[in-house]
């Protein structure tokens, strides 16, 4: 039989007869590397992707629940044979335009047009990022990708899905996602997970969110009005501030300085408006520049509610220290730092300041040392106040702050006496919890091979939580990094005390010791 005339661009194909299907009701085209399941039902004729689009299984074994309702015989996955939809799952699965002509059968094979396949991938991935459901985000950026959609445009669109989920802005899934992108490289399959689990970061962030509050409109751009916001810790305003930026044109380079002066002027939020910045403009170099706004929206954001620990009794005096002129002693050993008070470091910082880059390197490799003489078994104690917690994030962010530190003061020499007060901060707030160091144990003799053989096992980690896993990946890309701009004697012991990071236990969950202290704090509050 002679196939009808058929519309413009379809692909009808002829399958004759079928016996089969007249037999069971059901048969298997198997078609260019394709399975199509054929049911033949009281209620007609269908076609569907033999594979469930939840993990493959074949359809054709499924149960026919009804005329027009065909369900996986493995999960309970159940679709409409007529619109492919789920009626329980979540995933479409594809349908075919099949009929029959006299006794033969014939199938359509039109291909579903890119912009169409990629509309519904985009719908599906919105689903599986509200919900966490790591397995179809998967699924979802697979199917953009053959719908030539990029992972960095998916990005873009997550990071603009952020804006109003993530109430503290800015945070270490953005700067995860820079960070996974270097490291993945031009590898697919490396590309594929890195973005995967980056997008993963941000979908369970948001989950634990409430919504954030935007200007309704914006505000007249002025660095000196929008320090005095952040100040103020008056996040509309400094926000409105930062979308009259935008709006007159500005990108993020030219309200930079403000953001770095606001950053400098302070110690807070554990080191992580610095990184963060540096973060930003990775981001922004592999995105393009329409995620600027959203960053620089979610960084304002960030500053306003970040902790102001240069405010509390241990960390006071470091606002003095940015006034002193620098002082031009000897820099001290690395070693020599270990085990000083804070006010101890910083006094000795500030005597040196005047040798910046020589300093750099005694602070840097004295949080190296304290990461290689930290006392695990602190991780483990229950019957201690709140202020006694420690933990291995206490140390590593020591290390990534320095090197955003480095970046910043390249770049403005100026930064230097704050960064280098900071660094000198987190040197001798983690000095107490240092014991013995064992340098031989943990020194790499081949940074190379380690940062790859590292590098492999990131991509397959199981470190339970993501805001685990995402430090791990943050202290490996900011050593690599350092291993550039340092020298041999530092990076020797910042590869070592990375090398026992990664090969020491991390304790994530302390039930005891929540109970403990919740008991106290409630029995103080009267």
């Amino acid at each position: 039989m002679e196939k009808p005339e058929a519309g413009a661009g379809k692909d009808w194909k002829n399958l004759g007869q079928l016996a089969g299907l007249k037999e069971t009701g059901r048969h298997v085209l198997k078609l260019n590397g394709k399975q199509i399941a054929l049911l033949n039902t009281e209620a007609g004729l269908f076609a569907i992707n033999n594979r469930c689009p939840h993990e493959g299984y074949p359809l054709v074994e499924g149960t026919l629940n009804d005329s027009c309702t065909l369900a996986c015989n493995w999960h309970g996955w159940a679709f409409d044979l007529k619109s492919g939809e789920a009626l329980q799952g979540r995933d479409a699965v594809r349908t075919y335009p099949v009929e029959r002509r006299g006794k033969d059968i014939w199938i359509d094979l039109t291909p579903v047009p890119n912009t169409v396949r990629a509309a519904k991938a985009f719908d599906e991935m919105d689903e599986a990022m509200a919900e966490h459901d790591y397995e179809r985000i998967a699924r979802s950026l697979c199917r953009l990708d053959q719908a030539n959609v990029t992972y960095e445009d998916v990005a873009k669109r997550v990071i603009s899905w952020s804006l109003s989920r993530f109430e503290r802005g800015f945070g270490h899934a953005h700067a995860g996602l820079a960070d996974w992108i270097d490291l993945a490289g031009d590898d697919d399959d490396l590309r594929l997970v890195a973005f995967l689990e980056a997008f993963g970061n941000f979908s369970w962030d948001a989950l634990f969110s409430q919504p954030l509050e935007l200007p309704a409109k914006a505000a007249p751009w002025g660095a000196k009005a929008f320090l005095k916001e952040l100040e103020a810790m008056n996040s509309l305003a400094a926000l409105g501030r930062v979308r009259g930026a935008f709006e007159a044109g500005l990108r993020f380079r030219d309200i930079k300085p403000a953001y770095l002066d606001f950053i400098f002027s302070h110690y807070a939020g554990f080191g992580h408006p610095a990184i963060y910045v540096t973060a930003l403009e990775r981001l922004s170099a592999k995105l393009g520049a329409e995620v600027e706004e959203t960053l620089a929206l979610q960084l304002a954001h960030y500053l306003c509610v970040a902790a102001r620990e240069d405010l509390i009794p241990e960390f006071r005096g470091f606002a003095d220290y940015l006034r002193v002129e620098p002082g031009s002693g000897p820099v001290p050993k690395a070693a020599d730092l270990v085990g000083a008070s804070v006010r101890q470091t910083m006094a000795v910082t500030a005597s040196s300041l005047a040798r910046p880059e020589a300093l750099y390197e005694a602070l840097l490799g004295a949080s190296a040392l304290n990461m290689l003489g930290f006392d695990l078994e602190l991780q483990h104690a229950v019957k201690q106040p709140i202020a006694r917690n420690i933990g291995w994030l206490d140390f590593t962010h020591a290390i990534t702050f320095a090197e955003a530190v480095h970046t910043h003061a390249s770049e403005n020499a100026g930064y230097w006496q704050s960064g280098l007060m900071q660094m000198a901060c987190f040197v001798g707030r983690n000095s107490a919890y240092v014991g013995e160091v064992d340098l031989a144990k943990w020194r790499v003799t081949d940074k190379r091979a380690f940062l790859a053989q590292q590098k492999a096992a990131l991509f397959n980690m199981d470190e339970g939580e993501y805001i685990y896993g995402v430090h791990r990946l943050k202290m490996m890309c900011a050593v690599a990094r350092l291993d550039r701009i340092v020298s041999e004697a530092t990076s020797e012991l910042v590869f070592a005390a990375l090398n026992r990071y990664l090969h020491t236990r991390l304790r994530q969950r302390h039930p005891a010791r929540a109970a403990y202290q919740a008991r106290q704090s409630v029995l103080r509050e009267g």
